[in-house]
Formats: C-alpha cells, sequence, structure tokens
C-alpha cells in the first residue's frame, strides 16, 4: 500500500513548478507511505511515490520503477497477488528484474503484453500509473473493483494531475475545495458521494475496471473488465477451491499480517481457512465500554491457535481521536469509524496488512433488504408491468399490514410497489429521504428526485443482479472501500479483501444458487465452501452489523457537535438543527446526525 501522484503534459512541457507541485502532493500523503519518498521526472511527466512496504522490504522495492532500458516508469498503490507466477513467466521470457517487488511485474508485464493484456493477467488491488517514453503515453490504471483509489484532474491545457487522495489534488493547486453540487446531493441521498464525482469540483475518480490514456489525441477512459455474468452456469463444488486460492493469495507478504475479526461469517470463514492454510493467525477486534455494543470473539484465539487483539475503545478514545479522525477524512462518510480503531489497534500491533471480510455479504447475498428482494422477484415483476401512476395509488394497500403487523418488509414492500428504478434501491440504501435533502439544500423536490434517477444506471428494478450490481458499484465502492482505505492509511495499514478476488467473484456470481436462501443460515453458499465448525455456527447467528455506541458518544456534548454541523454553511441551518433535534429526541441515527458532523469538519478545513 502506497501513495502515488503525478502530472502528464503531453506534449511535452513539465516545468520546475509542476516538479513543485508533485512534490507537495506526494508530501501530503506522506501517511500512506512512511517507509520511502521517490520522485522522477523528463519533458512529459513527473512522478511521485510513497512507500509502505510489504513485499520486498528493500530499497529495491522503492518507486518509480524502470524496465531495463529506462524507457517505461511505474509507481503502484495495491499490491499484485499472482506476482510471483507472472514474474517466473517474465523470467522464462528473458525479462531481468531488479527486485523482489510485486509492482515490477508492471513493468515487464506491460513490455511483453502490451497494457490490457496485463491488466488481463493481473489478480490483485491496485492503482498505478505507466509511463512509456518511446510512445509517448502515459496510463493510470485501477482494479476491477476499485479497491484502491484513483484520483485526476485536468486543466484547461490537457496538463492531467492524479493521485491517490483528492487532498492531494487540492495541495498540488490542480482543484479548489468549491463544492460540487451535485456531489454533495448525492451524498446526502445515498451516504456517500457517489462515484465518478467528488465532493469538490473538477476532481474525478478513475472507474473501477477502467484506465486513462494519457496521449497527444487527449485524455480518454476505457473499461477492461466487467464481472457481469451473462450465463449462470458456474458451479457451487468449485466455490472452495477459488476460495481457499484467494485466501492464500492474500496472506503472502514480508511484513507482519493480520486478519479483523468479529463474531460474523465473513470474518470468521477467512480466520479458519487462513489457519487451514498454514499461516500464523494474528486476529484483532475491537469492544467498547457500553454494554451491549460488543460481538462474541473472546474465544476466538482458543480455536485458531494464534494470537488475538481485543482493544476496548472508550468515549474518552474517540473524544481525543475525533480530530484526527476528522481530519484524515478525504470523501465525506457517514460510517467507518469502527474501521478508524480496529486499524489503529492493528498498527499498534505492529501489522502493516490486514484482511478483511468486506465484499462478502454483496458477492454472497448476505443483506437482509437484498433477501426481501429476492423473495419478492415474482411479484415486483407483476408490478413493474403496471404503469408507475397505477403503482403509486396501489401502494398504500401494502402500507395496511405493515401498520398492523408492524412488519418492516411489507412497509418496504410498498416503496418498492411504488417506486422507480432508483428509488427501489433507496429503499434498501437510501440515506436522507429526497424531501429532507430538498430541506437541507433549499432545493425543489422534484430537482432533487430527477437527480436521484441519474445517479444509478437503469435496469430491471425487480431483477436481483441488477441490485446486485449496485451494491457493489455503490455502497462497496463508495462508501466501504472508500472508508477502509483512507482509516487505514491512517495509520498506514494496508486491509486486503480476499472476497474480492475477481476470480472468486465471477465464479460465485454465475453460480445459479448464488441468492439462495436457507432457512436459518446467513450466506449458505460461503458456509459450505468454509467447511469448519466455527464459520457453520456463524453462519446460524441472526446477522447484526457492526455497531459502535457512537449515538452515546456524540451525546455526552451534543452541542459541541451540533456547533461542528452549523459549519456546513452549504445547508440550511434551520434543517440542521431540525434534525438536531431529532437526533437528540432519538428520530435520527447517529450515522446521519454525524454525516453532518463531518460536512461541517470539511467546511471547517476550506
Amino acid at each position: 500500500m502506497c501513495g502515488i501522484a503525478g502530472i502528464i503534459r503531453i506534449p511535452g512541457g513539465i516545468s520546475p513548478e509542476d516538479c513543485e507541485a508533485v512534490a507537495r502532493m506526494t508530501l501530503a500523503q506522506a501517511h500512506r507511505g512512511p517507509d520511502a519518498s521517490g520522485f522522477w521526472h523528463d519533458t512529459c511527466s513527473a512522478l511521485g511515490h510513497r512507500r509502505l512496504s510489504i513485499i520486498d522490504l528493500s530499497p529495491d522495492g522503492n518507486q518509480p520503477l524502470a524496465s531495463e532500458d529506462g524507457t517505461i516508469r511505474v509507481i503502484c498503490n495495491g499490491e499484485i497477488y499472482n506476482y510471483r507466477e507472472l514474474g517466473s513467466e517474465l523470467r522464462t521470457l528473458g525479462h531481468q528484474f531488479r527486485s523482489a517487488s510485486d509492482s515490477e511485474v508492471l513493468v515487464h508485464g506491460y513490455e511483453e503484453w502490451g497494457l490490457e493484456g496485463l491488466l488481463t493477467r493481473l489478480r490483485g488491488m491496485f492503482a498505478f500509473a505507466l509511463y512509456d517514453q518511446r510512445r509517448s503515453v502515459c496510463y493510470a490504471a485501477r482494479d476491477r473493483f476499485g479497491i484502491k483509489p484513483l484520483y485526476y484532474a485536468v486543466d484547461a491545457s490537457g496538463r492531467v494531475a492524479f493521485a491517490s487522495e483528492v487532498r492531494a489534488l487540492v495541495r498540488g493547486g490542480f482543484v479548489t475545495r468549491s463544492v460540487d453540487p451535485e456531489a454533495l446531493t448525492g451524498f446526502l441521498l445515498l451516504g456517500s458521494v457517489p462515484h465518478p464525482g467528488t465532493i469538490y469540483k473538477g476532481a474525478k475518480c478513475v472507474e473501477p475496471a477502467h484506465y486513462l490514456a494519457i496521449s497527444r489525441a487527449g485524455t480518454v477512459e476505457k473499461r477492461y473488465w466487467d464481472w457481469a455474468s451473462p450465463h449462470r452456469s458456474g458451479r457451487a463444488a468449485d466455490i472452495p477451491g477459488t476460495l481457499s486460492e484467494a485466501i492464500r493469495l492474500h496472506l503472502i507478504s514480508d511484513a507482519k499480517l493480520g486478519i479483523f475479526l468479529s463474531a460474523g461469517v465473513d470474518s470468521t470463514a477467512l480466520t479458519a481457512l487462513a489457519s487451514r492454510a498454514g499461516q500464523e493467525i494474528n486476529t484483532l477486534t475491537v469492544a467498547f465500554d457500553h454494554a451491549g455494543y460488543n460481538e462474541a470473539t473472546r474465544d476466538s484465539a482458543e480455536w485458531h491457535g494464534g494470537t488475538h487483539t481485543e482493544a476496548v475503545v472508550t468515549q474518552a478514545d474517540f473524544e481525543a481521536d475525533l480530530p484526527r479522525m476528522l481530519a484524515a477524512i478525504d470523501q465525506p462518510g457517514n460510517d467507518g469509524l469502527n474501521t478508524w480503531f480496529v486499524s489503529k489497534a492493528a498498527h499498534e500491533a505492529g501489522l502493516r496488512a490486514v484482511l478483511s471480510g468486506a465484499g462478502a455479504d454483496e458477492i454472497f447475498w448476505g443483506y437482509r433488504h437484498q433477501h426481501l428482494l429476492s423473495k419478492a422477484e415474482g411479484s415486483l415483476r407483476v408490478w413493474g408491468l403496471l404503469p408507475q401512476a397505477v403503482r403509486r395509488a396501489m401502494a398504500p394497500l401494502l402500507r395496511l399490514p405493515s401498520r398492523m403487523t408492524r412488519n418492516e418488509s411489507w412497509g418496504r414492500l410498498s416503496q418498492l410497489a411504488s417506486a422507480t428504478p432508483a428509488a427501489t434501491y433507496f429503499t434498501g440504501r437510501g440515506f436522507f429521504p429526497g424531501e429532507v435533502t430538498a430541506r437541507l439544500l433549499g432545493l425543489d423536490p422534484r430537482e432533487v428526485e430527477a437527480l436521484g434517477e441519474n445517479l444509478l444506471p437503469p435496469g430491471d428494478f425487480a431483477d436481483p443482479a441488477t441490485f446486485q450490481r449496485n451494491e457493489i458499484s455503490r455502497y462497496l465502492h463508495d462508501q466501504l472501500l472508500r472508508d477502509a482505505d483512507v482509516y487505514g492509511m491512517a495509520w498506514s495499514l494496508e486491509i486486503r479483501v480476499p472476497f474480492l478476488d475477481h476470480k472468486l467473484v465471477e465464479l460465485v456470481t454465475s453460480v445459479p444458487q448464488s441468492r439462495e436462501l436457507r432457512a436459518g443460515v446467513n450466506k449458505p453458499l460461503l458456509v459450505d465452501a468454509a467447511n469448519h465448525d466455527r464459520v457453520d455456527a456463524a453462519g446460524r447467528r441472526p446477522k447484526t452489523g457492526f455497531c459502535l455506541p457512537l449515538r452515546e458518544w456524540m451525546l455526552k456534548d451534543s452541542g459541541a457537535f451540533r456547533e461542528r454541523a452549523l459549519h456546513a454553511d452549504f445547508l440550511d441551518k434551520r434543517e440542521v438543527m431540525r434534525l438536531w433535534q431529532a437526533f437528540e429526541a432519538g428520530h435520527l441515527n447517529a450515522n446521519r446526525a454525524w454525516s453532518l458532523v463531518v460536512l461541517g469538519a470539511m467546511r471547517d478545513a476550506c
């Protein structure tokens, strides 16, 4: 895990000021790579790198890395998990390696196979820039699921700047802290800034499974992979082997490595399979000094035979860490504090990399609203044949059993029945309702509704595969992975996500039973694949999200947090006050209140 930055001017024109800007951008990301800093430039490019050493801890792995003749340079953030296999093949073909770094396969792989030939062979999480002097072209590529971030800006002259964090583009002078109104609206509706935009005007992200090609012809973005399977013909019997292989590859490290462990099936499966692979296990979890917020992990070390660290987080810890926590945020979010504290514990335990269970719920169909959609798929298809006006008129018929039985599922079905395609997704993943968002921004509710419709790609709103695609594209990418990167990197910690190995995802999503619901078992395909009694027990427990006592922490000094929220002067202060009063009365959840605090903190940073 590292931080990268660069400026590209093709045709040539890199100035001393450009080099100074790259130096500032690189320094702004020093927390991402405390072990080494590198810089290189020629007439067309300036490249900067901060290194967190995990594979090949020697100076030989410092970047930028170069080809044998020095005409190709690369900087990379992330890990190439199959670098040993690729390196062996490339050495057989005559390539001379100067290091044992996984990133060096990018240089030689590009020489041998070209960019797309290289990308199709990579198995990993990465964001890299590769500059080819001979062809006067720079490629900036991102992994298939966008696990690693890559942001960029293009000025009026065609000069391109890129970095691992938006704050680096601000520090380099390419982006101001002018809030993008569409991004802000999207954040309020979804709880995260929808890609490819960012909270600041002029900055975008390279989309997952895409690369930029920067040349004399200009800057174009191209897709190189798509996870969607056109034919559901995979075999469930192949999942155990593919899952075990993915975990084995993610365990490769020359630095101390651990696993984030909760009581859930995802991290329990990771731990069980890592232990089965003979890996020395270091697990970590966080607990809180509030009853009712702690998961049953105290006996974890007894069954996996390794070292288990439980970090107890108190109100005092939250208050002490709050300024640094808010300063670490690169894009506004509403969650991730658990990642901050468990990453801090990993850092204090001397770990450089950890495995996380992120992605398993999206791939193995583990969320309650996914189950609801699967059960209602047939009925929703019938509803979808009716005109929207008719669906809206009939929706109250479904609200009646919701009120009579107090069954949340009926209430959600009533929303789905009257929904547009985007509103269907918001039923499961919406953040602030459209009317609240409109009041916060002083907009017409119809304008907000129209923007919400444009946040998601068109599709069959009753199709679970379309819903799953949006879960991966929006919630996983824009919130979970972004939070993991920002809060992990704040502690110079690499967070790896084996469930997003692309071969595993391709297989699981092509298995006809991948959305199978089995009574009493959460994510049955994963439970079956792990084949371990601990995983089976975890799969039979009721699914609970990772909770922390954020409400209690904030209410202890509610006035101070309210004042932070009111600093967000692009929001209507009366509506912020109304929402805060609702929070204090128990009618607004803590994550929504926290999101207002985050927006206020970002305004303070301007």
